[in-house]
């Protein structure tokens, strides 16, 4: 009797084990060909803002947009494979050529790596601006930004050689069964995810107790874009954190006893880690909308959606209302104690100016707040230059009338001399 329960509850295990296999399994089918269609086309998108006018001055939209094309090959290379090979080609990886289990598996560790470096080169790019602006500013230029893309790539290329390989000596691509790749593996997964995660995660914190201050005090497109970044950074780490478990988990399992329910489990887990982990692929055009206004202005440019660019939709939108006004008091917060300043300043320039009769061409790009103080200025001079010619026409006029009486007199009085000289002076 005690052996038919414990038959029966092995099997309650088992099918409990099973249903989880089965839910991953019809998760990792239907998610990935959306995270393929969704990503493709917004990562393009992205790529083409990071390259507009408007963005294309920070060197960060280099890394940007390489990072974006990057995606883009990750999801129609690798991620495309793996979900043929698992529900539509069934086995095509597997049961074709060993070359094209190399390639699928070199192709995935290139994609990967530019990723997690080129995050990583984010988040420390963000770190220094915030940190050491005016050194960023002037030592850092969009053209040494392509020369670190190119040091990564070049780095990419040649690191997976060696695990390469080792994947193409192994029959039907059983990577998992062979001792030699799951060491090599799990040094190219610390170098891929681990050691970028941790940090990632470093300069991120320090990034966001730097920034935190300056968001308060004032708003501009820098701290967006910073914000924009960090958040990219998070993402990262959240979405890759499973599959880096997932796989060394595997590989501490893989050297024990076989086990029909472990294995059922890593699977699952597997198809889990897997699907998740392509979401860090996937998402970053979505991140980048809800974190900078700048990136969703250009989005709806390039998508000529002018109404979601008007003042109506900004003012109907809860989320966007409430940015604005943090927008508006940060601004306001920040110009305040300037406007003060340029209002004495104004007020002493001006009247300077009206006691010694000097030119105004210093306010010929007035700044907004100076803009009355100078009207009143202009007004002011006219005036003085309009009494002035009264005078001037009026002195003409007592001259012409004393030269008159003159030549009618036919001599001129030493006193009307006197007083023309007067006059003239």
């Amino acid at each position: 009797m005690d052996g038919n329960l414990t038959g029966f509850d092995d099997w309650e295990t088992y099918r409990s084990y099973t249903r989880f296999y089965y839910i991953s399994d019809e998760i990792f089918f239907y998610a990935n060909p959306i995270l393929i269609i969704i990503g493709i086309p917004t990562h393009a998108l992205s790529m083409i803002i990071f390259l507009r006018k408007r963005m294309c001055r920070y060197p960060v939209s280099v890394f940007m947009a390489t990072l974006s094309l990057t995606n883009i090959l990750i999801l129609a290379g690798p991620v495309t494979m793996q979900w043929l090979n698992h529900k539509v080609f069934i086995g095509f990886v597997v049961t074709g050529s060993r070359f094209l289990c190399a390639f699928h598996v070199y192709i995935d560790l290139v994609g990967s790596s530019i990723n997690s470096w080129l995050i990583f080169v984010i988040s420390l790019e963000r770190y220094l601006s915030v940190s050491k602006p005016f050194l960023i500013r002037q030592r850092f230029n969009r053209r040494q930004a392509w020369h670190i893309v190119l040091i990564i790539i070049i780095i990419a290329l040649l690191a997976p050689l060696g695990l390469v390989i080792v994947a193409s000596q192994v029959p039907n691509c059983l990577l998992f069964f062979s001792t030699t790749y799951q060491i090599i593996g799990s040094i190219q997964i610390f170098f891929i995810y681990v050691l970028p995660s941790i940090l990632i995660l470093i300069l991120s914190i320090i990034t966001v107790f730097k920034l935190r201050n300056r968001i308060r005090n004032r708003a501009s497109r820098r701290i967006h874009i910073s914000v924009m970044l960090i958040a990219v950074s998070f993402s990262f780490i959240t979405f890759t954190l499973p599959f880096q478990i997932c796989w060394y988990w595997l590989f501490s399992t893989s050297f024990g006893i076989i086990d029909l329910k472990l294995n059922i489990i890593n699977i699952a887990f597997r198809y889990l880690a897997l699907t998740i982990r392509n979401l860090n692929y996937t998402l970053n055009f979505f991140l980048y909308s809800l974190t900078s206004v700048v990136f969703l202005k250009e989005a709806f440019t390039i998508a000529h959606c002018n109404y979601f660019l008007s003042h109506r939709f900004m003012e109907r939108n809860n989320a966007f209302r409430r940015l604005g006004q943090f927008l508006r008091d940060s601004q306001r917060v920040r110009q305040s104690p300037r406007q003060e300043h340029n209002g004495r300043n104004t007020t002493e320039n001006t009247g300077a100016n009206i006691h010694n009769h000097i030119h105004y061409n210093s306010f010929s790009t007035p700044h907004p707040n100076n803009v009355l103080p100078l009207e009143k200025l202009k007004k002011c001079k006219c005036k003085k230059l309009k009494t002035k010619q009264k005078q001037d026409s009026e002195i003409d006029n007592s001259n012409h009338h004393l030269q008159t009486k003159e030549n009618g007199a036919g001599s001129t009085t030493p006193s009307n001399q006197s007083l023309l000289k007067f006059r003239e002076y």
